[in-house]
C-alpha cells in the first residue's frame, strides 16, 4: 500500500513520574515538567487524536509538590490520576506501568483506558497476556518493547530500561503477536530524549517482523522527523513523548506538517474548547472558599496542622545549593546531582561551531517567520533589567533587527530600575510600548494573589508573559523574545537542546500556579475590563500567526555576570547602589522591590530556601563560585525579613501580622516543622 494512503496515526505519550510529568532522557534521567492535568488538557485542547500514559514511577504515593497550586488531585496512587484525566479528555487512552496482575488491567479499564499497554509482563507472565486477550480482546492489548543498541546488535530490556534481556526486540515483537496482542509500541533507548530523529532501521525491521500496527518512539525532536520516520519505515503511527512539551501547539503544527507531506490523517482540531476550555472553569464560590479556608487557619494554633518532624523528607543537591523542595520543579539521579546541574554541564559542553549553528538558527527563524510588511522583526518583553539590555543589545546591535519593545509595568520599581527602564529608550534607538495597569486594580491583585497562593506578585507573573503575546498577535509579529527559559537555566526542566519555547501551558501552570484571569473575575469589583492584559490570545490566533515565544539562551552562551559588565559598560546600565538583603547580587531584579524581597521572603517561607539560594546556584555551575562559599550566602540571606514589607503593607492595607499569619499557612511540609510554637527545618549546612 502506498504510505500516503494509510491511515496514519499521531501519538503524544505522557510520561507519569510519582505523580508528576517528566521529561525522559536515556531512560535514567526524568526532569520533572509539571501536573499532568494542565499538559492533558491542552492535549483535549489540540483535539489529539489518542494518548498514550505511561507510569514509570517508583514510589506508591503521589508527590504533588506544592500547597499553592490550583490543580491538586486528591491522590496516593496512578488510579486516581486516570480517573482525573478521563475527566479532561474524550481521546481514546491507552495506559501503561505496574499491571502486574489480571486486577490491575481490570482496574484501569474500569476507569477509563480504552488499552492497556505491558512490558515486563509480556516476559514474566505471557500466561497474563494471553487472558487478558481473552477477556478484552486483541484490540484492547499492547506490547511495550524498549530496545537498545549495543555494537551492531539490537537487545530488548524491561523494568523502565533496567534490565537487559539476552534476546532481540525483533524476537521479542514476534512472541507478543503470537500470545494475541493487537499492536506494538517500540521505543528506542539509545534516542531517547535526543532530539535527533528515529531509528529507521530498528522500526523498520520491528514492522517487518510482525503483521499486527506498529508505533514508532524515541528521538523526535523536529517536526520533520515524523514525516522521515514515515517515509523510511512500515509503522502504522508515529509517536513522541518530550517532543509535545518543547513548543506551544506543538501537536497542531506537526499533524499540519504530516498533511502538508502528503499523509492521511484526520484534520487539525481546535475547536475542542466546547468540551474542554483551555482555561479552567472557575467558581466564584470555589476561590471565595479557597481564600476563606486560607484567612480561617492562619488564626488557629499551627500545632493542630500537623507538621511533624518525621515528615521532612528534605535533601540537597550535592554540587550546588538546590533543595528538593525547590519551586521550579527538579529531580536528582543517584549521586545526589540536581537535573539543574546535569543540564548545565551539557550546556557547558557545547563548542564555538556549535553555538555559531545555533546562531545561524535564530537569525533564520527570525527572516523566515517576519511579515514582509512589517516593520519589526520581532517583540522583546523588557523590564529594564540587565537581561533586557543585553536581549535588546543582541538582536539589534549584534544580529541586526528592528525589534519592538514591550513594558508590564509592575509600579514596584526601585529607583535604579526606574532609571535603567527609562534609560533604554535612549541608548537603542527603538520604538518601545509601556503598558501601566490602573493602580488600584494592581493592589486588588496584589491582595488576591497572596492569599490565594502566598504570592504578591502572581498578577505580574501573569501580566509579563501575556501582555507580550497579545501585542505580537494585535501588531502581527510572529516572534516573540524572551531571555532565558528560568526553569531550564535554574533546575533542568529541559535540556538545551530541545530548544524549548513559551507556552500557555507554562504560563498557566508555573507562572499563574494554576490561576487565570477569570479566577479573579468578581473579586473586589474586578472586571473583565480590568483584567485584560491577563487574557492570553486564543489558540486559533496564534496557530494563525504561527506565534512563537522563543528564549535566547538556548542560542547563544547565556552568562548573566558577563553580560551585566558589557551592559554596564556599553550601555550605562546602573546596578543597586546597595546590597540587597536577600541576595548578595546587586544587578538582578531592579525592576521589582518586592522580587528580591518579600516575594522571595516568601518562597523561604513556603520552601524552606530564596533567591541566594538560585544566585548561588547558578555561580557554582558557571565555575564562579565554590560551594563552600555559596553555603556561607546562602545562611546568611535567606532566612532575613525583607525590610520592603514595610512599603507592601501600606501599599496594600494587610498588617505585617496578618502577612505572617497568611504565609505560615503555606509552610511546605516536607520542608518545615512545628514544635513548641517554633518553626524548623533542615538545613543545607547542618
Amino acid at each position: 500500500m502506498n504510505k500516503k494512503n494509510r491511515n496514519l496515526r499521531l501519538i503524544p505519550i505522557v510520561l507519569i513520574k510519582n505523580g508528576l510529568v517528566v521529561r525522559s532522557q536515556d531512560f535514567k534521567v526524568h526532569q520533572s515538567i509539571g501536573n499532568p492535568i494542565n499538559t492533558i488538557r491542552r492535549f483535549s485542547n489540540w483535539g489529539v487524536d489518542e494518548l498514550i500514559i505511561l507510569d514509570i514511577g517508583d514510589e506508591k504515593g503521589q508527590d504533588l509538590r506544592r500547597d499553592d497550586l490550583y490543580t491538586k488531585y486528591d491522590s496516593n496512587n496512578i488510579l486516581d490520576l486516570i480517573k482525573k484525566i478521563s475527566e479532561v479528555t474524550l481521546m481514546p487512552l491507552s495506559v501503561g506501568g505496574r499491571i502486574k496482575n489480571f486486577d490491575d488491567a481490570e482496574q484501569r479499564f474500569k476507569i477509563g483506558a480504552d488499552k492497556i499497554i505491558l512490558n515486563t509482563t509480556l516476559v514474566e507472565n505471557p500466561d497474563l497476556i494471553l487472558q487478558l486477550v481473552k477477556r478484552y480482546g486483541s484490540q484492547a492489548i499492547v506490547a511495550s518493547i524498549d530496545a537498545k543498541k549495543i555494537g551492531s546488535n539490537y537487545f530488548a530490556f524491561i523494568d523502565g530500561g533496567k534490565k537487559k534481556l539476552n534476546i532481540s526486540p525483533f524476537v521479542l515483537a514476534k512472541k507478543a503477536e503470537s500470545l494475541g496482542i493487537g499492536e506494538i509500541l517500540i521505543n528506542s533507548i539509545n534516542k531517547d530524549g535526543t532530539g535527533t530523529g528515529y531509528d529507521y532501521k530498528l522500526i523498520n525491521k520491528i514492522s517487518n517482523s510482525v503483521k499486527i500496527p506498529v508505533i514508532g518512539c524515541g528521538g523526535a525532536g523536529e517536526y520533520n522527523h515524523f514525516s522521515n520516520c514515515i517515509n523510511n519505515t512500515n509503522c502504522d503511527a508515529v509517536a513522541a513523548a518530550n517532543f509535545f512539551h518543547f513548543y506551544e501547539l506543538s501537536y497542531p503544527f506537526a499533524k499540519k506538517k504530516l498533511l502538508e507531506d502528503g499523509f492521511n490523517l484526520p484534520p487539525v482540531s481546535l475547536d475542542n474548547t466546547q468540551w474542554f476550555s483551555r482555561e479552567p472553569n472557575y467558581k466564584r464560590s470555589e476561590i471565595k472558599k479557597l481564600i476563606n479556608e486560607r484567612i480561617k487557619k492562619s488564626t488557629t494554633d499551627p500545632s493542630t496542622w500537623g507538621y511533624k518532624k518525621e515528615t521532612i523528607k528534605m535533601k540537597y543537591c550535592k554540587k550546588c545549593t538546590v533543595p528538593s523542595s525547590s519551586a521550579s520543579p527538579v529531580e536528582f539521579n543517584d549521586k545526589g546531582i540536581c537535573t539543574g546541574c546535569q543540564m548545565s554541564y551539557k550546556k557547558f559542553n557545547i563548542t564555538r561551531k556549535q553555538w555559531r549553528v545555533r546562531k545561524n538558527k535564530l537569525v533564520n527563524l527570525i527572516k523566515n517567520s517576519k511579515n514582509k510588511d512589517n516593520e519589526y522583526d520581532c517583540l522583546i518583553p523588557v523590564s529594564g533589567g540587565k537581561d533586557s539590555y543585553f536581549q535588546t543589545h543582541y538582536i539589534k546591535n549584534v544580529l541586526g533587527f528592528n525589534p519592538l519593545l514591550l513594558t508590564y509595568y509592575g509600579n514596584n520599581y526601585t529607583k535604579e530600575g526606574l532609571r535603567n527602564l527609562r534609560n533604554m529608550k535612549e541608548v537603542f534607538n527603538v520604538d518601545h510600548i509601556i503598558y501601566y495597569p490602573s493602580i488600584n486594580v494592581l493592589k486588588k491583585l496584589n491582595r488576591i494573589g497572596f492569599y490565594l497562593t502566598g504570592d504578591m506578585n502572581l498578577h505580574q507573573h501573569l501580566g509579563i508573559f501575556t501582555l507580550p503575546m497579545q501585542t505580537a498577535i494585535k501588531y502581527k509579529i510572529p516572534i516573540v523574545i524572551w531571555g532565558e527559559h528560568g526553569y531550564s537555566e535554574l533546575s533542568g526542566q529541559f535540556s538545551i537542546m530541545d530548544f524549548v519555547e513559551y507556552t500557555y501551558r507554562f504560563k498557566l501552570e508555573h507562572c499563574g500556579r494554576g490561576y487565570e484571569w477569570n479566577s479573579f473575575l468578581g473579586f473586589e469589583g474586578l472586571t473583565k475590563k480590568d483584567l485584560l492584559p491577563y487574557i492570553h490570545p486564543t489558540d486559533k490566533e496564534m496557530y494563525d500567526l504561527n506565534l512563537r515565544g522563543l528564549h535566547l539562551s538556548n542560542y547563544l552562551p547565556w552568562e548573566p555576570n558577563s553580560q551585566t559588565k558589557l551592559v554596564i559598560k556599553k550601555y550605562n546600565f546602573k546596578p543597586s547602589n546597595k546590597t540587597f538583603e536577600r541576595t548578595y547580587r546587586k544587578m538582578s531584579n531592579l525592576d521589582d522591590m518586592h522580587e528580591n524581597g518579600m516575594h522571595d521572603y516568601l518562597k523561604y517561607i513556603k520552601f524552606g530556601y530564596g533567591r541566594c539560594t538560585d544566585h548561588a546556584a547558578k555561580d557554582i555551575r558557571a565555575g564562579l563560585m565554590k560551594r563552600e562559599k555559596a553555603v556561607k550566602l546562602v545562611k546568611k540571606h535567606d532566612s532575613i525579613k525583607s525590610r520592603d514589607l514595610k512599603r507592601w503593607t501600606l501599599y496594600t492595607g494587610i498588617t505585617e501580622k496578618k502577612f505572617d499569619q497568611i504565609a505560615d499557612t503555606f509552610r511546605d511540609k516536607r520542608v518545615w516543622s512545628y514544635n513548641n510554637k517554633k518553626w524548623t527545618k533542615d538545613n543545607l549546612w547542618d
